[in-house]
């Protein structure tokens, strides 16, 4: 037998989920039309939400707006989320999926470290140990991240520590690497050959956080010839699809910045 809900409660929590950062003020004929309630009722709740400090009356007194004391569930949600754990089931079936080695890598400073992964059933593969750091500039999960960080970030980078080469096939001149972030930019994914490690490929897509920036990558690599660049380019939107997912999962939505570009695109 299904649990009885409170009709109410459920109306409430609904009535919060309509603000977003491309509406975070909200009219009561807004409330209204989405909740699909008389006007009266809709007032109700809102008032009802604002008595107990979750909901406010904006400045011009024509709407209503999210009242910041809810800062303080971001802050013991964001303490409780583990973002390896909450990626496992995608890189479980990219793995499964692809036959190669899933990662998911956290962007820290110049580098991404790798937080989770699953590896490929196959003799031959690649076995990333959690928490090595890769250079940003030298593969696809590094690429990945850093195409959407501010270009002020970029010319740093340059600076210090530097397009540094890991192989001999390391793109170490600055506007050759500028082009290659523009153009992962704009699709929205990264791929990379020999750049970390020998007759290795790899291709990954940016994960974002709830303010929208990236703060991670999803990927999959594989030794080359069996991990052809066509096999890794025909994964990018089964990529897409579990980043995107794990992004909203960590509060991202498709307002402005990379997030709002990559979500939008999924669509």
């Amino acid at each position: 037998m299904a649990t009885k809900t409170l009709q109410s409660l459920e109306r409430g929590i609904d009535l919060l989920f309509l603000f977003s950062e491309e509406k975070p003020t909200l009219s009561l004929e807004d409330l209204s039309q989405a909740l699909k309630l008389p006007e009266s009722t809709a007032y109700r709740l809102a008032v009802t939400l604002c008595k107990k400090g979750v909901l406010t009356r904006s400045v011009s007194g024509k709407g209503y707006e999210l009242h910041a004391s809810l800062l303080r569930l971001l802050a013991v949600a964001r303490a409780h989320i583990d973002i390896g754990s909450l990626a496992l089931p995608s890189l479980e079936v990219l793995a499964r999926e692809s036959g190669e080695t899933s990662q998911l890598c956290l962007l820290q400073g110049n580098e991404v470290v790798c937080a989770e992964a699953v590896c490929s059933t196959n003799t031959i593969r690649f076995m990333p140990e959690k928490g090595r750091p890769i250079p940003l500039h030298t593969s696809a999960l590094g690429r990945a991240a850093f195409a959407f960080l501010p270009n002020s970030f970029l010319a740093k980078y340059i600076r210090r520590p530097g397009l540094t080469p890991m192989t001999p096939y390391t793109v170490t001149d600055p506007r050759r690497f500028h082009e290659i972030l523009r153009q992962i930019r704009t699709q929205g994914w990264a791929v990379s050959f020999q750049q970390n490690l020998l007759g290795a490929r790899g291709v990954a897509v940016p994960v974002f956080d709830h303010q929208n920036q990236v703060i991670a990558s999803l990927g999959i690599s594989g030794p080359h010839p069996r991990f052809s660049d066509r096999r890794a380019r025909s994964l990018v939107p089964t990529l897409q699809a579990h980043a995107q997912s794990l992004s909203r999962a960590l509060g991202a939505s498709p307002g402005n910045g990379g997030a709002g570009r990559m979500l939008r695109r999924a669509r």
